[in-house]
């Protein structure tokens, strides 16, 4: 089914003086939907249609109008008022929602309902929100862990989803985390920079692998924030610099840190995997308004 989508936008005095198309790709919008816009005669600047080529003046009000199937769209999520997402910011176009370890991020068959998207669609319902000028939906633009807890983006819009999904893949969004690690460090910060790969044991995991042995490149800076003697563990902030599949866990367990609660990768039994994205700073779309979202004490420690 056919949907039309509106975006306003107020052009800033930094954006002053670009055309309509210089904004739109420095807001990293698909050339595809570029293109539709131009041929839907979808761009109009304070009420008035223009070109690509129209040069914006500060105060403008751009105005963008697309019709997308939604068929071609992620979901719908069914929605499930079981739970409450905690959120931690929201505007038209995204939210972020701090997930709770052991919570899956989306289904994956029509009887899964208790995955964090449909918690979010049904938050979306109840609040009536709107988006674009339809019914805001739930979409997925990175994905966490299921025993990892912690700050997901959650798009709300088909126009904001590519451009979310192009500043996350260009490493625009910066993710922070933080783990309780077993043992003491040598060094208290550094990199992991072995190259990883599929596990040739064990098909759920991944490990170290050669490049010539199929590893992929993988990169990862830690900081020693804390020790605990009693426990023979550490606090260890970890930014990554690659997104291989279970990275953190593989680079910690592979330096004889494995993380407490990691059962896959040797770390001790806990009550729950201790990894928390801790922070996320990112730049808003079509604003390009920075952000910074911080949970400072994930694991309650005292």
């Amino acid at each position: 089914m056919n949907q039309i989508y509106k975006k306003t936008i107020k052009i800033s005095e930094k954006e002053a003086g670009r055309t309509v198309k210089d904004f739109l790709t420095r807001c990293l919008l698909p050339k595809h939907l570029r293109g539709q816009l131009r041929q839907e005669r979808g761009i109009r600047v304070n009420n008035q249609l223009v070109s690509t080529a129209y040069q914006l003046v500060a105060g403008d009000l751009l105005e963008l109008t697309l019709t997308i199937d939604d068929c071609d769209l992620q979901g719908p999520y069914p929605a499930n008022d079981d739970c409450l997402p905690d959120i931690l910011f929201e505007n038209e176009d995204m939210l972020v929602v701090n997930k709770t370890a052991g919570m899956k991020m989306h289904p994956h068959s029509p009887t899964e309902t208790d995955t964090i998207l449909n918690y979010v669609q049904a938050y979306l319902d109840k609040n009536e929100s709107q988006s674009l000028g339809q019914p805001a939906r739930a979409y997925m633009t990175h994905r966490l862990d299921r025993a990892t807890s912690g700050l997901v983006i959650i798009g709300k819009n088909p126009l904001a989803v590519p451009i979310l999904n192009r500043k996350i893949k260009d490493k625009m969004v910066k993710k922070v985390y933080l783990a309780r690690v077993e043992g003491d460090f040598v060094k208290q910060f550094g990199q992991f920079n072995q190259p990883i790969g599929r596990s040739k044991e064990d098909e759920r995991k991944r490990a170290v692998r050669s490049l010539d042995d199929g590893g992929q490149n993988a990169l990862t800076g830690y900081q020693v924030l804390s020790k605990d003697c009693k426990s023979h563990t550490s606090l260890v902030r970890l930014e990554l610099e690659t997104g291989r599949m279970h990275q953190l866990r593989v680079h910690l367990a592979a330096n004889g840190h494995p993380i407490v609660g990691d059962d896959l990768y040797g770390g001790r039994p806990a009550n729950r995997l201790y990894l928390n994205s801790s922070e996320l700073r990112f730049y808003l779309p079509w604003t390009g308004e920075e952000k910074r979202l911080l949970i400072e004490n994930p694991f309650n420690d005292k």
